[in-house]
């Protein structure tokens, strides 16, 4: 006769005691959503304490209970493979691994289990545990403080006699004295990861990222059953009613807030404090093990609708609208689902869709993304929202609503940093089928002063909100003076007039004519025109371009306003109210805009390489972050940006290359994406130029979507060079001794008393007298180097101030001759050529810093952007200075303004070097020009530490013809680098002639 019996017992008696040797492994968190991938978080990653449960296997009742206490488990970290998870992905490289044993156990058959992280649970749960299905119904809540997300880290697993994945049905067996037993704990939590890819935006997009919840959650879980919210059979709490009800009362976890501070954010520009997704830079987040992430109790809600927003491909939205829609389908129909919310501010400044408001995403989980709504625990779900176009074609549900009728603006928008430029300001407006009666714009705010700066860097007194628009940069109309003039006494109301009273005036603008076309407005320049355009595709929508234009270079030079922008650290702002009239409804619709005037940019604005040397040169424009930064910093083009050969003569063997990566080439041109850094190279070419001479080009950079732009000016050679036909051929380097050109054209050469060639004084003199010159005061200006002065090409010999003489002139009728000529070839640049320059309609000036022949990339210290000497020729260092060209040519001609900033040692200072006039903050005595001292001029706050340089003229000059150039004697040039100006200097702002200035020679004819 054949018997059976179990393998449990083969080759025992049936009984005994044994002891168990137990390994309990963290199990890996699978990864959801998306294929094999490695990331987890760390807040539910540790073991706090252990609880050990055997359970008869027939009867399904506890036979024993136990608490494996502090000290009595090894903890260590084990490092975890695909074969460790259960889906076999794992989304943890390392999990943690108790070891303990467990004495006194009887031969039989089991149901073995451990709980961990659930302080006093045995006792807490005693009723509870005495079955096996008791225990897997423990009911957990979950603790919403974010301070204590790991409190949510119960577990539960079961002993098998190996590691393999085990049935849980199939019984251990104990049946020998020493066994060894393996369980894998899995967590009642899970966790999420959210990352966002821009990659596909369009260009003049933007999404500013400010928050990502987890929302709905289970308030109440099982600690080893399917938690199956709102199901058949389930017992734990959870909110009935309507699906709009049930979802208003489930639990909204975690949420991970992107921005700075408590405060929403208000202003979205490339100040914002938080991520910001463009199609330059479109990435943010990622899935590593631990990044920022959101833990949720497993919520089991099956299959359901396609949760894509066009799950048949239809081209057209499944369930569309919003909430309060009759289209609108709550959460996918499924009311008890967990779902994440993203929530962002969106900003589309491209003209196929101009747009701008809050944007919500949400998107239900569960195992994929089309219809499968089970959260399960211990999963690390890994979600990427990939935005697309205008970022509103993505899969997830989308709530964001434009009105209908209703205006569209962008804000904010931005125009050049330059005097006389202009962009068009785009509106989208949604008529409804009605007729636009009128637009009109109106300027409320319009700021000299800087934006968001420290107080400490201007005079922030005069910075008055809503008031004196006149003295602002922006104009409605065309501004095409140059100068403004006016008679002192000089206010803050003097430049009131030109801005208010002028027809057309410059700070109000009405426009009527909205037939699609170009069109212009009552008393405005023919070419002072707006653009309607229809928008294809929409029935009632429209996009109207206003012009805007930053105003002249000097709104009345006495008052110092200027439409360029001083501050290479700060924008400038205004503030433009659109008021847009819909026939036949009211009110009117009123925005108000926010118009930047960007940065002035100086870094770099010039390259130059010497005959033979074809060495590329790396530009990335850069701002300095703040007025007395020590270094300069890269910025993003607020839209996409260009870069191009505008101007050259000679100069064919001067191309661009794109930056890989970060640019590309196309027909000459190297385009970049929005909110990507401007990026490209210069190279120099054999090409088919005509190498015995100079060459030049001009290359202009178009960023901010296009509406603002930057010259760069490049030159090859150093052969005195003509900039107007038949003009004075310059020199392209400053005097280092009567006889001796500086070595570069960055070179500042010496400083020269008046006609006084026996003793100039080196550039190595020149020098501030502390080594990093930011946070200037008064007090830092002082005579160095205090013991005298090296004399250029006499480095044995010093001289004081006192010492370098100012010799007598020579009068010749209307002139005195100062200077005397230094070779047989050249001569000192006159007055008259200084002024043929100056009155050319062709020559234009340009103000930042030159890079010579051992540069091959843009500096970042201010001590190696600014601080070029001979000394330090190798280096790559830049130099500060005014570049004259010929807009029509590209020729170019540089004047450095010295490493110190200032090309200017002042006699009533004995000595000190100084650009500006004033030795301290502005006071004015004078109440018959200032009446009201800086009040009137605040500009002129701080002109003390101003950059600038004077050049002496050949000889005194005084013209009394209709086309004079300054109604007083002339003595030489000035170059105000803070002001943009470029000017006739006269003997009275040189200590009677008595100063040290730079020389510049022209060929001798």
């Amino acid at each position: 006769m054949v018997g059976c019996q179990d393998d449990w017992l083969a080759g025992t008696d049936g009984t005994g005691i044994g002891t168990i040797h137990a390994t309990v492994d963290f199990r890996p968190m699978d990864t959801g959503l998306v294929g094999k991938s490695r990331a987890a978080g760390d807040a539910i990653k540790s073991i706090t304490n252990l609880y050990v449960l055997l359970y008869d296997y027939d009867t399904g009742s506890l036979v024993r209970s136990e608490e494996i206490t502090a000290g009595k488990y090894e903890l260590k970290d084990v490092e975890r493979s695909d074969a460790d998870a259960e889906n076999g992905h794992t989304a943890e490289s390392q999990t943690k691994q108790a070891s303990f044993s467990l004495k006194d156990i009887p031969y039989g058959k089991y149901r073995m289990y451990v709980v961990a992280n659930m302080p006093d649970f045995l006792s807490n749960h005693k009723d509870d545990i005495q079955t096996v299905d008791g225990l897997k119904s423990v009911r957990l809540v979950w603790n919403n403080d974010t301070a204590k997300v790991a409190d949510n880290g119960e577990m539960l697993g079961y002993f098998t006699a190996n590691t393999a994945n085990q049935p849980e049905d199939d019984p251990l067996v104990i049946n020998s004295k020493n066994m060894n037993l393996h369980a894998w704990l899995r967590r009642a939590a899970s966790k999420i990861t959210i990352a966002y890819d821009g990659t596909a935006l369009k260009e003049g997009v933007f999404v500013y990222l400010k928050s990502v919840q987890i929302k709905d959650i289970p308030a109440e879980c099982y600690l080893g059953k399917a938690n199956n919210v709102g199901g058949e059979g389930y017992t734990l709490n959870c909110p009935t009613g309507t699906d709009k009800e049930i979802s208003a009362k489930m639990l909204d976890g975690q949420k991970i807030k992107y921005y700075q501070g408590e405060e929403e954010p208000t202003e979205f520009n490339s100040s914002y404090s938080g991520p910001r997704l463009t199609a330059g830079n479109p990435k943010y987040g990622s899935h590593d093990e631990k990044a920022p992430a959101l833990y949720f109790y497993e919520n089991m809600q099956g299959e359901g609708k396609d949760k894509r927003q066009d799950g048949n491909k239809d081209g057209v939205l499944d369930a569309p609208g919003l909430p309060d829609d009759t289209t609108y389908v709550l959460k996918d129909d499924k009311p008890y689902g967990t779902y994440i919310e993203v929530v962002a501010h969106y900003e589309s400044i491209n003209s196929e869709k101009l747009g701008s408001g809050n944007i919500i995403y949400r998107f239900m989980l569960g195992q994929d993304v089309l219809k499968d709504y089970n959260a399960k625990r211990n999963c690390h779900y890994k979600l990427t929202l990939k935005f697309k176009n205008f970022a509103n074609d993505v899969d997830w549900h989308i709530e964001y609503e434009e009105p209908d009728p209703g205006v569209v603006t962008v804000d904010p928008y931005y125009i050049s940093y330059l005097y006389n430029h202009s962009m068009m300001y785009p509106v989208k407006i949604n008529t409804g089928g009605r007729k636009i009666e009128y637009i009109k714009a109106t300027i409320k705010d319009n700021r000299w002063a800087p934006h968001n700066a420290n107080h400490e860097v201007y005079y922030y007194q005069m910075d008055k909100p809503g008031e004196n628009q006149w003295n602002g940069f922006l104009s409605l109309h065309k501004t095409s003076k140059l100068v403004i003039t006016g008679t002192k006494p000089f206010t803050a109301l003097s430049n009131k007039a030109e801005y208010v009273d002028s027809i057309p005036a410059q700070g109000v603008r009405t426009y009527k004519d909205f037939s699609i076309g170009t069109h212009t407005t009552e008393n405005s320049e023919d070419d002072d025109t707006y653009r309607v355009e229809k928008l294809e595709g929409e029935e009632h929508t429209y996009n109207v371009f206003l012009p805007m234009y930053t105003r002249a270079k000097q709104l009345i030079k006495e008052t110092g306003y200027t439409g360029n922008n001083p501050y290479a650290a700060y924008q400038r702002k205004a503030v433009v109210e659109i008021e847009t009239k819909l026939e036949g409804l009211d009110p009117v619709f009123k925005k108000e805009v926010t118009i930047f005037q960007v940065n002035r940019v100086v870094n770099p604005k010039g390259i130059y390489r010497s005959f033979g040397n074809n060495k590329s040169f790396h530009v990335v424009l850069k701002n300095l972050p703040q007025e007395n930064a020590e270094k300069f910093e890269v910025f993003e083009s607020e839209g996409p940006w260009k870069a191009y050969v505008v101007k050259e003569t000679n100069g064919t063997g001067i191309k661009l290359r794109e930056q890989q990566g970060m640019s590309s080439l196309s027909n000459d041109t190297i385009y970049g994406k929005t909110g990507s850094n401007i990026d490209f190279h210069i190279d120099f070419n054999q090409g088919t130029d005509n190498l015995a001479d100079n060459r030049y080009a001009i290359i202009r950079v178009e960023y901010n979507n296009y509406t603002c732009y930057h010259l760069i000016f490049v030159r090859q050679g150093d052969k005195p060079d003509n900039l107007v036909e038949g003009g004075a051929e310059w020199y392209a380097e400053n005097m280092r001794t009567k006889t001796q050109r500086a070595e570069s054209p960055l070179d500042e050469g010496s400083l020269f008393k008046l006609g006084n060639w026996d003793y100039p004084i080196d550039a190595l003199n020149n020098k501030n007298p502390k080594s990093i010159w930011t946070h200037v005061k008064p007090t830092d200006f002082k005579l160095y180097p205090a013991d005298g002065f090296v004399i250029a090409g006499k480095p044995n010999e010093k001289k004081t101030w006192g010492e370098i003489t100012f010799p007598s002139t020579i009068t010749d009728g209307n002139s005195l001759f100062t200077f005397s000529d230094p070779t047989s070839d050249m001569k000192v640049a006159s007055a008259q050529e200084y002024g043929e320059l100056y009155k050319h309609q062709d020559i234009a000036e340009g103000y930042g810093v030159l890079y010579g022949d051992n540069a091959v990339e843009v500096g970042e210290h201010i001590n190696d952007v600014y601080g070029y000497d001979y000394e330090h020729s190798g280096t790559g260092r830049g130099m500060r200075g005014c570049f004259v060209y010929n807009k029509e040519t590209g020729k170019n001609l540089f004047f450095p303004i010295g490493a110190s900033g200032y090309g200017h040692r002042k006699e009533k200072e004995n000595g000190i070097l100084r650009y500006a006039g004033q030795t301290a903050e502005f006071e004015s005595s004078n109440v018959a020009v200032y009446p009201n001292g800086v009040n009137d001029v605040p500009l002129f706050y701080d002109v003390y530490k101003r950059p600038g340089a004077i050049y002496w003229a050949r000889e005194w000059y005084k013209d009394t013809g209709s086309n004079s150039i300054s109604p007083d004697p002339v003595v030489g040039w000035d170059f105000n680098y803070y002001t943009f100006d470029f000017f006739p200097i006269t003997h009275f702002s040189t200590g009677g002639r008595k100063d040290a200035c730079f020389v510049r020679c022209v060929r001798k004819k």
